[in-house]
């Protein structure tokens, strides 16, 4: 039982680190999501937005991903300058995650759009919730209590280039500072660029009738020095009010997605995503929920905004 409980241990302590270690959550609507992956997004949208995003990832399966995002932004008089907030709450296992960012963005006219460059300083706070942990042996005092809360700053820097029809942006959400894990034995420090996930986003709309346009985009990432992975979504647009749109997602999902305008400023979004890694065969997919709404004047609905 001894070296059971150690095995536990280890398993446990190694992927709470991992997650909570500049741990970018993912959203299969991450284009109205844009603070999430970019801070230069704040903005861009030229009117006050709000969204509000409900993510439950791997249904059914113990200790998954569940994420809350609220963000708020809006261009400052001028329009050159634009300012943002980002609430995010993430759960996985044990780890639990709350976060505050506030964004900054400068933007200037180049060519037929905009580039904008974004800044984000925040904190995130942590904690280790070790009482929820089965063990083998009852009543084991290294599980008998939660770990402490810890807080650490977080930045994060992009650029970003938009038009009517085009858009490309660059960033990394959280931008990568060393790790110190200590034990009973030895302390560990990790370059905090093992845990760099720098990001490249792209995508264009065109039309092919009167009614329909087409949103191809993609999301490309990495995590420190493993493999590229990310998304390549295509949205049909019919009437500027109904979205329908599908996503893979590298190694582990294909996705569906439903978006409707009810009103030229008020959105809503769901998709699902049909796991298709190894984890596909423990869980019953994956549940996203978006709201957003924009105030002010500047959303027209012959001028409406696609991402």
């Amino acid at each position: 039982m001894k070296g059971m409980r150690t095995i536990s241990l280890a398993i446990v302590t190694g992927f709470a680190l991992q997650c909570m270690a500049q741990h970018t959550p993912i959203t299969t609507q991450y284009l109205f999501n844009g603070l999430l992956i970019n801070p230069a997004y704040a903005g861009s949208r030229d009117a006050l937005t709000a969204n509000l995003t409900w993510r439950k990832q791997w249904v059914g399966f113990d200790g998954a991903p569940e994420t809350q995002v609220l963000s708020i932004h809006s261009p400052l008089t001028g329009k050159k300058l634009a300012l943002g907030l980002l609430i995010t709450n993430d759960g996985i296992g044990i780890s639990k995650q709350t976060g505050v960012m506030t964004n900054y963005a400068y933007r200037v006219k180049l060519g037929s759009g905009k580039l904008a460059f974004g800044l984000g300083a925040g904190f995130k706070t942590g904690r280790y919730e070790w009482t929820a942990v089965r063990t083998t042996d009852e009543g084991d005092a290294q599980f008998a209590a939660d770990g402490p809360a810890t807080t650490r700053a977080d930045f994060s820097g992009g650029a970003y280039w938009y038009s009517k029809k085009y858009f490309v942006g660059l960033s990394i959400p959280t931008l990568p500072r060393a790790i110190t894990v200590k034990d009973s034995s030895r302390t560990n420090t990790t370059s905090g660029l093992a845990f760099a996930q720098p990001m490249l986003t792209g995508g264009l709309l065109f039309k092919t009738g009167a009614d329909i346009k087409l949103k191809p985009s993609f999301l490309l990432r990495r995590l420190g020095g493993g493999p590229v992975s990310g998304d390549l979504s295509l949205n049909v647009i019919y009437q500027d009010r109904f979205w329908l749109g599908a996503s893979w997602r590298k190694d582990d999902a294909l996705c569906a997605m439903l978006e409707v305008m009810a009103t030229p400023q008020f959105r809503v979004g769901y998709s699902y995503d049909l796991g298709l890694g190894t984890m596909a065969a423990y869980h019953q997919g994956s549940h996203e929920l978006m709201l957003q709404y924009e105030f002010g004047f500047h959303v027209k609905a012959r001028d409406p905004r696609f991402f």
